[in-house]
């Protein structure tokens, strides 16, 4: 009886690739990718972008919002080579420019757009404009006429 095995993928991406590659060759090559993940998140009265940027000095991260755009560009500094406290064995955490760049579904109020850190996650908010945003109509009923009067 013959068994049969299923492929499976080694490399799941070719950043992982790149990554053992410089590992196996001892290459100090490491960089963040060009993007980095972030959620985009819509309320009634703003959109709300969360992207991890944990050891980001908020100095260094440049937000720009033009025609619709909003653009995320930084870099994290790489640290010295030589460590004081011995020799790397496994250099994992990465250093490099970053660049991200969103078209906003909605029309925003640029004057009002926010960004603050918490906890390593950059949040920025973006304000939908008022004229833009749902309102809500209330509804009145009218009195009820009696159509038959009752009397006991």
């Amino acid at each position: 009886m013959a068994y049969m095995m299923r492929p499976t993928p080694f490399w799941r991406n070719q950043y992982d690739l790149e990554r053992a590659i410089n590992r196996f060759f001892d290459l100090d090559t490491e960089q963040l990718p060009s993007s980095f993940p972030l959620d985009v998140i819509e309320n009634d009265q703003e959109y709300i972008v969360k992207a991890s940027a944990p050891g980001f000095d908020p100095e260094k991260i440049e937000i720009t919002y033009e025609d619709n755009t909003l653009s995320i560009r930084g870099e994290v500094e790489e640290e010295n080579k030589e460590s004081e406290e011995g020799k790397y064995h496994i250099r994992e955490r990465s250093y490099g420019s970053f660049y991200r760049s969103i078209s906003m579904p909605g029309v925003i109020d640029p004057d009002k757009i926010t960004a603050e850190t918490d906890n390593g996650i950059l949040v920025i908010h973006l304000p939908k404009k008022p004229e833009t945003q749902p309102k809500k109509i209330a509804i009145t009923a009218k009195k009820q006429k009696k159509l038959v009067d009752h009397k006991e």
